[in-house]
Formats: structure tokens, C-alpha cells, sequence
């Protein structure tokens, strides 16, 4: 998936988006545009907007905009 369909889909606020990376689950969780919740293998963020979303690095130090192609989601 392009980086900006993943930005899309979770500023839609439609759905929690369960992704699979190295085997290992996490999640995006929007709640709200200024409240969405990150979590991989056992590690939890909470940003406030989508752009951070897409920036904060918290899959093994890597961030959503550099992964998104090789999540499984």
C-alpha cells in the first residue's frame, strides 16, 4: 500500500487498521484526527494528528511513511 493511501485510510477514521511486519502485529487505532494510537510488539504511541502518524518512528524504529509498502495489512 502507498503511504498515501495508508495516510487516507486512517484519516477517513473509518476502521482500526491491524498490519502484520516481521511477523509481529500492531495496529493504528484513529479515534479521532488528534487522537490516534500506534502500537507494534508491544510498544505504544499515542500522536495527534495523521501526519504524525505517518512520521513517528515506532515499528522497530521506522516509521509508517517508510514501511508501508511492506506491511502486511
Amino acid at each position: 500500500m502507498k503511504a498515501s493511501d495508508l495516510r487516507n485510510w486512517i484519516d477517513s477514521l473509518t476502521q482500526d487498521i491491524d498490519f502484520l511486519y516481521n511477523g509481529k502485529s500492531g495496529s493504528i487505532c484513529p479515534i479521532s484526527r488528534t487522537d490516534i494510537s500506534l502500537c507494534y510488539d508491544g510498544y505504544a504511541v499515542d500522536v495527534q494528528s495523521v501526519d504524525a502518524a505517518m512520521s513517528v518512528p515506532f515499528i522497530n524504529g521506522k516509521s509508517l511513511n517508510g514501511l508501508c509498502e511492506q506491511l502486511d495489512i
